[in-house]
């Protein structure tokens, strides 16, 4: 009697997945050596019922999977343990397809290039507006399946976000999270050397420096910037927030810019290397406005602007006293 309780101890245990190594192995050696198979009929009548009660998801050929893996030489004397074997490879079986349906979908990314001199408009799944500028790149999820809409940013982008209380629009570049519901802004981040800016066109936007830990939330107007070195959010507020997307239009618009930020800026419209000779040079500030002029206009008026001069070799321009 003692032995039999065991039997059906162990079996018990065994499909509530709470048995340890040890009692594993002692269930199989009673398997093997069992000459009856009384113990364990009502632990396997009691998980054969549960399991059928949970449907799978197709049908599976058991006449198949058992001639294969036994073999007719094996009936006989053994086909009852045999019936107990099959009975517990189909409950893990079952189990298995469960522990299947369960798992979590893997999240498809696409990611958008955008070369030199062009730009590039995009649609997200959800309606959201992405206009990526010159030398940018973005990589989002195909579908926003999880709480948050998270998207991340190399280089320039202007979005235009659909309003969802319940799915916050995240984009991440660089160092900077800008975390919103549902409002336009763009985002400048084009590398951890340089400076990066959030400008704000209309509704409200919180960012935060996970370097620094700093925090800001602006609205319309107003822009936020990173620089390398600085444990700060420098904030701005622009006179027409519009000139933060002017380069949608082909246009560019510098206000008090250094002209390293203007370089950068020339670089990636024109796709030519644009580079300022010495450190005092570049931190020199410019405000004008170009649209639809050449390169080498451009540059003329920037050295008449900071009495330099530049120079051109091959497919690279140099700014230099």
């Amino acid at each position: 009697m003692e032995k039999y309780q065991r039997q059906s101890e162990l079996l018990d245990k065994y499909m509530a997945n709470s048995c340890t190594k040890a009692e594993f192995d002692e269930l199989l050696e009673m398997l093997k050596q069992a000459d009856s198979f009384d113990a364990f009929d009502a632990s396997m009548r009691k998980s054969w019922e549960e399991a059928r009660q949970t449907p799978l998801l197709h049908t599976v050929n058991w006449n198949g999977i058992y001639r294969t893996a036994i073999g007719n030489r094996w009936l006989g004397r053994h086909s009852k343990f045999i019936k107990y074997a099959a009975c517990i490879v189909a409950i893990l079986m079952i189990g298995s397809v469960i522990l299947y349906k369960k798992q979590p979908v893997p999240t498809v990314y696409v990611t958008h290039r955008v070369p030199a001199a062009q730009t590039k408009v995009l649609v997200l799944q959800d309606g959201t507006r992405i206009t990526l500028n010159a030398n940018s790149e973005l990589r989002y999820p195909e579908k926003f399946t999880s709480n948050s809409r998270e998207v991340y940013l190399k280089g320039e982008a202007y979005f235009q976000v659909v309003h969802n209380d319940n799915k916050p629009f995240i984009v991440r570049a660089g160092k900077l999270k800008t975390h919103v519901l549902g409002t336009s802004f763009t985002v400048a981040a084009y590398s951890p050397q340089k400076p990066m800016v959030i400008t704000v066109l209309t509704g409200k936007v919180a960012v935060k420096d996970e370097s620094s830990k700093a925090v800001a939330v602006l609205t319309r107007g107003q822009s936020a910037t990173s620089r390398p070195g600085q444990n700060k959010l420098a904030l701005g507020m622009m006179a027409d927030p519009q000139d933060a997307i002017a380069w949608t239009e082909d246009k560019l618009i510098f206000e008090n810019a250094s002209l390293e930020e203007v370089a950068t800026a020339l670089h990636n419209k024109y796709g030519v290397e644009v580079k300022v000779a010495d450190e005092k040079l570049a931190q020199q500030h410019i405000t004008a406005i170009f649209q639809h002029q050449h390169l080498n206009n451009i540059l003329n008026v920037l050295a008449k602007l900071t009495h330099s001069k530049y120079m051109q070799k091959e497919h690279a321009y140099l700014l230099y006293k």
